[in-house]
């Protein structure tokens, strides 16, 4: 639908209803008043309001109708007569006083369609094609709680919620730069969701606060109902890569910290996700408690961290490897106490393929379980695999405690999403040493490594700050340097600001 509104009240009326269904949807509600003898129409969407707001409308619109009696009865009777009059001055009235911080007017019928379906209220005056948009709106939501996923010991406990004005407000809260921006753009040609666009004047790049508006724009689909992700491989182009391109976040903090470095943050409705845009490898490896420790603990944090990536990727497949080849604890007689001590009915490889089946399945069972049910899964899920399994053959000791060990690895990555591509990589190289030993851990290594160098978020290197090589940041990356040493901006993202001070 498109095109202005007329300025008959009855047909606008009639075109609204027959397209949002009125008296089919429940949801769409209207009310029709008559003040200062002028017709008007409000509409309203049941779930967007408050009906306190409601009865606080009525008052304003009574207080409106005896301020317009009162000017009309002090002038004369042809000018109270002339057509419009009551009209044009019940318009003005509407738009200049009513008591909302945010009431504007539109004239076209698709946009007043849209802010209604968005939540604010929509007044139709007879004999005008202007649509004044009150909002008056309140959406379904929580308080902001500790994300479950980046759990913090010590630091701020609030997290994003589904609500964009709560997310920005916690960003607001942090960020008290008066260049801080928010622009606001809607994605999908049904859905209409809102996404702010977020960043900092004066210190973002403009050029890549640009190239994230047009990816935005140019997105020709009809809704984002499963919003960060979808948002993720259109702005980013991700297909198969398994590789995260993106950072999520659901911590404000975070978001604050990265807009700070000069990143820009993509803050969609609905989800309490934000999506942190460009990144790179090494930047999703990096986890808020290392802020919230002393900088040698950040920093052996930050060791861990890459331990973690080392065993959760590499350490099954090597185990495997010289422990189906007796050759290799020959000629390295400290690895000789390496291998199961009985065997089993099954290969190693496949024995190690099944338990990663079992661990995946175990995950998902917990996840699609009640919360009552979730830990009764998890003790029946380990004995069933770790001592049901082993007892029968099925599963050596060894390849669980190291399987076991890598699952372990992988939930400690900080980035959720590049702990599970890491577990496909994993795998990879499982079935890669089963069909071709060492020469098969080599091939999958590099393929993994040109996949990584091959892979750019918005343009820049995944790599980066090993490639390009930049000694500086990537000092930053792998130690946690304190504040006082005035560490710069990334150079990935080109800040107008280069430098940050720490007095």
């Amino acid at each position: 639908p498109g095109g202005e509104l007329g300025r008959d009240l009855d047909a606008n009326v009639d075109r609204i209803n027959r397209l949002l269904g009125y008296g089919e949807s429940y949801d769409v509600i209207l009310r029709r008043f008559r003040v200062a003898g002028v017709e008007i129409a409000a509409y309203v969407i049941n779930g967007f309001f408050d009906s306190l707001v409601n009865l606080d409308m009525l008052r304003q619109l009574s207080a409106a109708e005896a301020e317009i009696l009162g000017a009309q009865s002090g002038r004369p009777p042809e000018e109270r007569a002339a057509p419009g009059n009551r009209t044009r001055m019940l318009r003005a009235l509407l738009s200049d006083k009513l008591a909302y911080s945010q009431v504007t007017v539109v004239h076209d019928f698709e946009g007043a369609v849209r802010e209604l379906l968005s939540g604010p209220m929509i007044i139709l005056v007879d004999g005008e094609t202007g649509v004044i948009v009150v909002d008056t709106r309140i959406y379904p939501d929580r308080n902001p709680s500790a994300p479950d996923i980046e759990h913090l010991l010590r630091g701020p406990q609030d997290g994003f919620v589904e609500n964009i004005i709560i997310n920005t407000a916690l960003v607001r809260r942090r960020v008290r730069d008066p260049g801080l921006r928010f622009r606001m753009v809607q994605v999908g040609k049904r859905s209409h969701t809102d996404v702010a666009v977020t960043y900092i004047e004066g210190l973002t790049q403009p050029d890549l606060v640009r190239e994230v508006e047009r990816r935005l724009g140019a997105m020709d689909v009809d809704g984002i109902p499963m919003t960060e992700q979808v948002l993720a491989e259109l702005l980013t182009g991700q297909s198969w890569n398994p590789f995260p391109t993106v950072r999520m976040t659901e911590r404000p903090d975070v978001a604050a910290v990265n807009l700070l470095e000069g990143h820009v943050l993509v803050q969609p409705d609905t989800t309490p996700v934000a999506l942190i845009l460009p990144v790179s490898l090494f930047q999703l490896l990096q986890h808020p408690e290392d802020y919230h420790v002393a900088p040698a603990l950040g920093t052996y944090l930050r060791l861990m961290e890459w331990y973690a990536v080392i065993w959760a990727m590499l350490v099954p497949p090597l185990w495997l490897l010289v422990a189906t080849h007796p050759g290799i604890r020959a000629q390295i007689p400290w690895l000789s106490f390496l291998g199961p001590k009985k065997p089993s009915a099954l290969p190693l490889p496949l024995q190690f393929l099944l338990a990663e089946l079992s661990i995946d399945v175990l995950r998902r069972a917990i996840l699609n379980s009640a919360t009552a049910l979730a830990t009764t899964f998890g003790i029946l899920g380990a004995v069933i695999v770790g001592d049901v399994a082993t007892k029968a053959g099925l599963f050596t000791p060894e390849t669980l405690m190291y399987l076991v060990g890598a699952a372990i690895a992988s939930f400690a990555i900080s980035n959720l999403e590049l702990g599970m591509a890491l577990r496909l990589a994993r795998i990879t190289l499982i079935v890669l040493e089963w069909l071709l030993a060492l020469p098969g851990i080599v091939l999958g290594l590099l393929f993994w490594f040109l996949l990584a160098a091959r892979t750019d978020s918005l343009g820049k290197s995944y790599l980066w700050p090993l490639v390009p090589f930049d000694w500086v940041a990537l000092r930053s990356v792998l130690v946690r340097l304190p504040v006082q040493s005035g560490v710069p901006r990334p150079r990935q993202v080109h800040p107008l600001d280069r430098w940050r001070r720490a007095h």
